[in-house]
């Protein structure tokens, strides 16, 4: 059996006693550091945990500020591109516009042309007849003869449409 003795009742008085003193001296102010260093750390937990969510909502902001100004861009360019267009459209109907000026100009000016032409060239072809046949016939004809022919001549070439500019 177990021997109990004085010695073993001291020693648990003294483990008794040491577990008191280790209790009261060591272990309480480690368990106050130890909950005060966890309650620290939760505290920077949660704030890091705070932080990332501004985080969060500060680039989701910049996010859609950065679409915003991407759309405000294309607009700005689709509008300029509208213009450019209609101002291409604007230079090309005024050069259609002008060139149709200037051949509208050109025909008349030919059309005068062939009539100034037409003019003189039935005046030499009168004078030419009126020359040729004068010769020929000067001492066959006499004048009112003469001026008859002249005029069929003239007639049968209005007639006929001869010198005319086609």
């Amino acid at each position: 059996m177990v021997n109990i003795n004085t010695t073993m009742l001291w020693q648990v008085f003294n483990f008794f006693v040491l577990m008191y003193l280790l209790k009261r001296y060591l272990y309480s102010p480690i368990k106050e550091i130890l909950d005060k260093r966890a309650a620290h750390v939760n505290s920077e937990i949660d704030e890091a945990e705070k932080m990332r969510e501004e985080a969060k909502e500060l680039k989701a902001k910049y996010q859609n500020k950065l679409k915003e100004a991407h759309n405000e861009a294309q607009s700005i360019i689709d509008r300029a591109e509208d213009r450019a267009n209609q101002k291409a459209k604007n230079i090309v109907k005024e050069a259609e516009k002008r060139a149709e000026n200037i051949k509208q100009k050109k025909l008349a000016e030919i059309e005068k042309a062939k009539k100034e032409t037409m003019a003189e060239l039935r005046n030499k072809v009168a004078s030419m007849t009126i020359l040729a046949t004068n010769r020929l016939i000067q001492e066959q004809l006499d004048e009112d003869k003469h001026q008859v022919m002249i005029d069929q001549f003239i007639d049968q070439l209005d007639a006929e449409k001869l010198g005319e500019i086609q």
